[in-house]
């Protein structure tokens, strides 16, 4: 009688045992995760941003700097320049200004995204997370080497990163 009862609270610690180690690792991982993927989505995103504006079948986009407060000038904005037949029909990437970009296996978007930044691909790592988010790309990124042009915009430069060709 006296062994079944020790079998039985042996048995009870024995569970007891596992599922408190078992519950250290679930709070050790989900610190590390939380930790590893925290992104201030509210920080402030670029001051630039940019405007699109059609003439005839080109599309012209022209970046504009933002401020916080309104400023008012008696300027006339300069005149923009009509583009040529010739150069319409030109692809906006040049292939003359892509350099390599890395990214090594198992890099998170925060990563990249810094290394982005310190690169000078883009100007704010925490606007291209958050876009990454947006496109819904953020498990659709690839380790290797790609070509990049520093004048890509974020859309352009998640796309090739994720695998897909300019």
């Amino acid at each position: 009688m006296f062994e079944k009862i020790k079998d039985f609270l042996y048995d009870i610690s024995d569970i007891f045992v596992s599922l408190l180690i078992i519950g250290m690792i679930f709070f050790a991982v989900s610190w590390k995760i939380s930790d590893t993927l925290s992104v201030d989505v509210n920080a402030p995103i670029s001051t630039t941003e940019a405007v699109a504006t059609t003439e005839g079948s080109l599309i012209v986009v022209t970046p504009i700097e933002t401020t916080d407060a309104v400023e008012s000038t008696d300027e006339e904005p300069e005149p923009s320049t009509e583009p040529t037949t010739e150069q319409a029909t030109q692809p906006t990437t040049q292939t003359a200004n892509l350099e390599n970009f890395t990214v090594n296996e198992g890099e998170l978007g925060f990563t990249i995204g810094t290394n982005l930044e310190a690169k000078g691909f883009v100007s704010n790592k925490n606007e291209f997370v958050k876009r990454l988010i947006e496109m819904g790309y953020d498990s659709k990124l690839r380790a290797g080497t790609f070509k990049l042009s520093k004048s890509d915009d974020l859309d352009t430069i998640i796309r090739i990163l994720s695998g897909q060709k300019r």
